[in-house]
């Protein structure tokens, strides 16, 4: 266990041995919110309480709400052994733990009613993820509207995902049949194969036509073991009628082995199987976060013809 905080020791010391000038402790405390709101990271901290009793409460992007990963001790920090803290404080950290991470925040000043938070998120599921470091900056709220907690585990900020994605036009798609294959396509691009199954192909068809779908994203060519449908860059919303679609919480699911196969779960409902692809089944997970998906769609169930999520 000492290597964790040694890290965060040293971390801390450098970020202090670049430090301009003087804070206080009233620099750190207050309500702040991060001036990107199109982060997928921290979104709102807390600071309160005084040099020996410091707390730091932390919110995280999610959707439908953003996610409240708890407060925890805080810890601020002099320019030498020998300075006051109240005074001259000139960081403030705190560790987040969860089943799966461990993340250092670290507080600097960055100037009038500013702070800059530098993120350290550590692994510890050994699923071969790599250790990861994000910075956002934060302006002072002159006051906090109160955010209730999220059930389940305290989701933390995602690396960036790579998608492999292919975009098309839902105007000019169609469904043709190709040596006695129906298949629906755009132009020359063959999208997705229904063999003999015309009614299912007309089916989807009519579905990425009412959400005007137009970008078909993989995880795992040229054998995908998740696919999803984009509008524009966004998750399809809304609700087609007769459509056939199971929900699920994008705030509680979870990657777990269960049997040796990595799925996607949410509570007990297995929600994706991805074999022994733990890579996919976790990129899966992140594309899920990103999106806000709440449910997942069929064409032609048990044996599903066509899968997609939406809001």
């Amino acid at each position: 266990m000492k290597k964790p905080l040694l890290s965060a020791a040293l971390a801390i010391v450098f970020l202090l041995s670049y430090s301009i000038g003087f804070a206080a402790l009233n620099q750190f405390t207050g309500n702040w919110k991060n001036t990107d709101p199109n982060t997928r990271g921290l979104t709102t901290l807390v600071i309160s309480g005084s040099a020996n009793a410091l707390k730091m409460h932390a919110w995280g992007k999610c959707h439908p709400q953003d996610c409240d990963w708890g407060e925890v001790d805080a810890y601020a920090y002099a320019p030498n052994v020998s300075a006051p803290i109240d005074p001259s404080a000139q960081a403030v950290s705190a560790v987040y733990t969860t089943g799966f991470s461990q993340t250092l925040v670290i507080v600097t000043p960055a100037g009038k009613n500013a702070i800059r938070a530098q993120v350290y998120t550590r692994f510890t599921d050994n699923s071969n993820r790599s250790n990861y470091k994000a910075t956002y900056a934060f302006r002072r709220q002159a006051s906090l509207a109160p955010m209730k907690p999220l059930p389940g585990p305290i989701p933390m900020p995602l690396p960036a995902i790579k998608e492999d994605c292919l975009s098309f036009n839902p105007a000019t798609t169609t469904v043709r049949n190709i040596d006695g294959r129906w298949t629906i396509a755009d132009g020359n691009h063959l999208m997705f194969n229904f063999g003999d199954n015309k009614m299912e192909a007309l089916q989807a068809l009519k579905v990425i036509k009412y959400y005007r779908m137009n970008s078909s994203c993989f995880v795992g060519r040229p054998d995908p073991s998740f696919e999803y449908l984009l509008v524009n860059g966004k998750a399809p919303q809304g609700s087609m009628p007769g459509e056939d679609c199971v929900s699920f919480n994008p705030n509680t699911i979870e990657v777990k082995n269960i049997d040796g196969r990595w799925k996607i779960v949410d509570g007990s409902h297995w929600v994706f199987d991805f074999g022994n692809k733990e890579e996919e089944a976790r990129t899966a997970f992140a594309i899920i976060k990103k999106y806000g998906f709440t449910r997942s769609c069929y064409v032609g169930r048990p044996d599903p013809s066509f899968q997609y999520l939406r809001k």
